[in-house]
């Protein structure tokens, strides 16, 4: 709690102390809190709260649903980076992620499930690669992107279940068609390994994505995905070739047990 600062630093900024207790103040497996809920984790006055929540909302800090309750957006990730830097398998998975990249001339990439959203937090790129450049930070979403369906199909069913109301909000009447493509990945995830999504997310995107045992509980599902541009790749070469291809550099870069 930042109440237990010395009160006589004159350095110590009390108002950013309190923002950061806002978002510490989730734990694994938070969705989304209100404002009360928030006040009573920290110990703040709830009028104090929703001034925080209102502006780390502007900030891109957080989301607020229909509810009115507020969940960690993407941007909570960027402040993480650093410890990403240093994580094993980040550093275990950036050279076999260059080969592969390199063999096929697909962009490969490493992403962590964040809500509804999908965030890189490693990329590849071969030298021949045109088209989509998304770089470490940037994010995709989970329902239309090979790598956030693979995600989705990682997860338990009750943290699947947790994240359908919010894909639901985001959708709205175009939900039902998203959900039945999600129901889809799980199967073709169940069969083959991993999903794919082929010029839905980008017309001129092939991809395939692959999930990853987990690793840290509550670390949110990691996935691996592979893509390329339509001219070069067709869906008998991403679904034949590339998926199996992924699946051997994840199992490359797990952790030996």
């Amino acid at each position: 709690m930042s109440e237990t600062k010395d009160t006589e630093d004159r350095l110590f900024v009390t108002a950013l102390a309190r923002g950061l207790d806002v978002l510490a103040a989730y734990k694994a497996g938070d969705r989304a809190l209100g404002n009360a809920e928030l006040a009573q984790r920290t110990g703040l006055p709830k009028s104090t709260v929703s001034r925080l929540t209102h502006t780390l909302c502007k900030l891109g800090y957080l989301n607020q649903d229909e509810s009115g309750k507020y969940g960690p957006a993407p941007a909570v990730l960027t402040l993480g980076f650093a410890a990403l830097a240093g994580l094993d398998l980040r550093d275990r998975a950036r050279t076999p992620m260059q080969a592969l990249s390199d063999e096929t001339g697909l962009s490969v990439t490493l992403g962590v499930q964040q809500g509804t959203r999908v965030v890189y937090v490693e990329t590849r790129r071969a030298s021949t690669r045109v088209g989509l450049r998304l770089e470490v930070g940037s994010t995709v979403p989970l329902a239309t992107t090979a790598i956030g369906r693979a995600c989705y199909a990682g997860l338990p069913p009750s943290e699947q279940a947790m994240l359908r109301p919010l894909l639901a909000a985001r959708y709205g009447d175009a939900w039902p068609a998203h959900e039945a493509r999600l129901a889809a990945a799980g199967e073709e995830a169940r069969q083959r390994g991993f999903c794919t999504s082929f010029g839905e997310f980008e017309p001129d995107v092939m991809a395939v994505g692959v999930a990853l045992p987990p690793l840290v509980a509550g670390h949110g599902a990691m996935c691996l995905n592979a893509s390329g541009p339509v001219f070069a790749f067709d869906e008998n070469d991403m679904a034949g070739r590339i998926g199996p291809a992924l699946l051997a550099l994840r199992d490359q870069i797990m952790p030996r047990k």
